[in-house]
């Protein structure tokens, strides 16, 4: 049951970082590129950045969940 916890408890705090690191570096990128003058293109990096983390969220935490009601 110890090991189950831990990799539970590991896993939370990667979903936990995945989704800070999404937040937190397409909006600075967007920011510093916006700060610069290339207004579309931190827009393009914050879109294409926070969907890519997405993503990566879906395909590590998400898909692999069981969503089968009773049979």
């Amino acid at each position: 049951m110890a090991e189950t916890r831990s990799f539970d408890e590991s896993r939370t705090l990667l979903a936990g970082l995945t989704v800070a690191f999404a937040v937190i570096i397409p909006g600075v990128l967007k920011y510093l590129l916006t700060s610069a003058g290339f207004s579309f293109l931190g827009t393009l990096v914050w879109a294409l950045g926070y969907g890519g983390f997405a993503l990566v969220f879906w395909y590590l935490f998400i898909r692999p969940i069981d969503l089968t009601g009773p049979e």
